[in-house]
């Protein structure tokens, strides 16, 4: 008879006293886990887990059911940033369709969640990844071995054997979709304002935009670096000295590339790659170059008075935290199947303006 521990037993004292590994014990304890144990083993850590009074920290009906009906959301940046908020508040409402609770976990590993899931406490995970923040080895692994079903957002397109189902953004349809609009309105010169970042998105637009200029006529393309690169781009937002001196280069590019610009009024366009930069360059053009269309690959969040200028590729965030729960639905589901989504962003024209016929 194994003595009983004066506080409250846990997984780690059921482990110590069955010589396993603490993952080996969810496994035996989780009536609904999928990792197979052999009967023996299985039978041995429950009956060490009885005889020291260890019972899962949950709530009744997680008790009886294994199941807590609640998603958790994992998240690679603050919710501050607002493409993030967006897709929580997508996946948020549609977990509360399916009668699920949300518990949103700040920690990008996702280490500190993975026993949640293979205890029960947690039904399956949804990672937010944006950029070149990939899927964590330990979720993957995690989804591998059945404990923890996975639906990722926004990580990059997974290799045909990934054990999990993903929703991705079509950022390469976006850019080629804003060259359509431009030249559609009579743009011949797109003045493209971007970083010097490692960014899949960025990549992947970049990419896109020179095939999309490739194919079309009277139509010249002219890179404006802002000048900001990675080891910057991390001290952003922490020093506002530095948030100020990337202010003043951009402008100061941006001017000078404009008054180089050739070409009728009307006929030039800015094309912000990131939303960050869009209410400088608005301000720049109002200030200055008036007729001159101001584009993003990305909404941004300028001031109100500003925004009646701008196009925009807008990304469906709230649609892919939306899809990303009725893909993680499937994933619960004995017979589940990984599927893989991507979604088109949609471009936005100025308030009362419809956007140009394409030809």
């Amino acid at each position: 008879m194994i003595p009983r521990a004066a506080s409250r037993p846990t997984l780690k004292d059921v482990a110590a006293a069955a010589h396993v590994s603490v993952s080996t014990v969810s496994y035996a304890l989780n009536d609904e886990s999928r990792v197979r144990l052999a009967a023996e083993t299985r039978s041995r850590i429950r009956r060490i887990a009885k005889e020291l009074g260890y019972t899962p920290n949950g709530i009744a009906r997680s008790l009886q059911s294994r199941s807590s009906r609640s998603i958790g959301v994992v998240v690679s940046k603050p919710l501050t940033f607002l493409r993030y908020a967006a897709i929580v508040q997508g996946a948020g409402t549609a977990i509360t369709g399916h009668g699920f609770r949300m518990a949103v976990l700040p920690d990008a590993s996702g280490a500190s969640f993975i026993d949640d899931c293979r205890s029960g406490l947690l039904d399956g995970l949804i990672f937010i990844g944006h950029d070149d923040v990939s899927v964590p080895e330990l979720l993957v692994e995690a989804a591998a071995d059945g404990s923890a079903p996975l639906v990722t957002i926004d990580a990059g397109a997974p290799g045909p054997e990934a054990p999990y189902s993903s929703v991705d953004f079509d950022y390469a349809a976006g850019a080629e979709s804003m060259v359509q609009e431009l030249r559609g309105r009579g743009i011949t010169t797109v003045l493209h304002l971007r970083p010097e970042v490692s960014s899949r998105a960025e990549r992947e637009r970049q990419a896109a935009l020179m095939r999309a200029l490739g194919r079309a006529d009277r139509l010249a393309l002219q890179v404006v670096s802002t000048g900001l690169r990675d080891e910057e781009l991390r001290r952003t937002g922490q020093d506002p000295g530095l948030d100020r001196t990337y202010l003043d280069r951009l402008t100061a590019r941006l001017r000078a590339a404009l008054s180089e610009a050739d070409g009728p009024a009307g006929s030039t366009a800015v094309l912000c790659s990131w939303g960050a930069d869009v209410e400088a360059t608005l301000s720049v053009v109002t200030a200055g170059f008036p007729g001159t269309t101001v584009a993003s690959l990305a909404s941004g969040w300028p001031r109100i008075e500003l925004w009646e200028r701008l196009i925009y590729s807008a990304l469906p965030l709230q649609e892919a935290g939306e899809r990303a729960v009725e893909l993680l639905a499937g994933e619960l589901r004995p017979d589940a199947r990984h599927e893989h989504v991507m979604l088109t962003p949609r471009i936005q024209p100025p308030p009362g303006q419809a956007p140009p016929p394409q030809g």
